[in-house]
């Protein structure tokens, strides 16, 4: 008995050290711009779809109020990566240390202009003079809301645009009557239309196209140390874009765990701005060409900034023939 037990003992061990070593999932920490937005909640989906976890990825996700923080932990280490604007362009203009490495969203449909339910503001037309908040300055709701005055006729100060932080500030001034309108997600103009505080006026989805309405950074210390990992990350991201495009259930009950909107809203969320996400991460020119030109009209730089200096394309899944 004694010699099957030690035989059985050295099979196992033989059987083991052969086995393959089982190596524990890398900790990403991935940083996002709005706490409760569906395109961020994409994050959510490649989590509980599995998406990341086939990378070897274990993802923590961070929210951080506005562009300019998010791009501050971005640089400071907190985050690894970040989710950000198309015009977040202008951090790395600046000289922040860091790149694009995927095209995240194309038109920006998941952006609306949202203004008191029973307030005198009708049309668009009544905003002029008016007070409108956006999130932080240099941001894509500041960049859309003076895309709105200029496209009206009133030159960059037609309206007074009030950085206020994020949604919940928009919302407080919309309600209390010291915002006229706010340019904020169409997520929370129809969670305002919900308790009838506010109303979605227009979407800026057509209103300004071509566009890079989003798209996905790393600092230059993490694309030189640890390419791997980004690689890793991306095909995660777009294994999850995939997923969600052919699995609207299972992404709106996934989404609606952070977005928290109702059936009908998520689903009118989900039909509305899942097209506009990349499948490749491949950067329109044009639409780049909008964001750099955006930088200028904003008066954030006096030159446009190469291409190089601000995107690259080198960690992106291969095109599939």
């Amino acid at each position: 008995m004694n010699r099957l037990i030690a035989a059985s003992s050295a099979l196992a061990a033989g059987l083991l050290a052969f086995a393959p070593s089982i190596r524990a999932a890398d900790r990403m920490t991935v940083g996002k711009p709005s706490p409760q937005a569906y395109d961020f909640a994409l994050l959510q989906v490649g989590i509980e779809s599995g998406a990341f976890a086939k990378q070897n990825l274990d993802i923590e996700t961070v929210s951080l109020d506005g562009s300019a923080k998010l791009h501050q932990a971005l640089i400071a280490g907190s985050i690894e990566i970040a989710l950000g604007a198309g015009t977040d362009f202008v951090f790395i203009a600046k000289g922040a240390p860091e790149k694009a490495v995927a095209a995240m969203a194309g038109p920006p449909n998941n952006m609306a202009l949202i203004v008191s339910a029973t307030g005198p503001i009708k049309t668009v037309a009544d905003l002029k003079g008016k007070k409108v908040g956006v999130s932080t300055v240099g941001s894509l709701t500041y960049w859309l809301a003076q895309q709105l005055s200029r496209r009206q006729g009133w030159g960059n100060d037609g309206i007074e645009i009030i950085p206020v932080g994020g949604m919940q500030g928009e919302a407080a001034g919309i309600i209390a009557g010291n915002l006229d309108a706010g340019v904020a997600s169409l997520e929370g103009g129809l969670a305002m239309q919900a308790k009838g505080t506010g109303k979605v006026l227009m979407q800026f989805g057509d209103f300004v196209h071509p566009f890079l309405a989003h798209a996905i950074f790393a600092t230059d210390d993490e694309i030189a140390q640890r390419p791997d990992r980004i690689r890793r990350f991306l095909k995660g991201w777009f294994d999850t874009i995939a997923f969600a495009k052919n699995h609207k259930a299972d992404a709106m009950k996934y989404a609606q765990s952070v977005t928290r909107l109702s059936d009908e809203e998520a689903s009118l969320i989900y039909d509305n701005e899942t097209p506009m996400f990349s499948e490749d991460g491949r950067f329109d020119l044009a639409a780049v060409e909008v964001v750099k030109q955006s930088m200028i009209e904003m008066g954030q730089v006096d030159k446009l900034p190469d291409n190089t200096s601000l995107f690259t394309e080198a960690f992106l899944p291969p095109v599939s023939k």
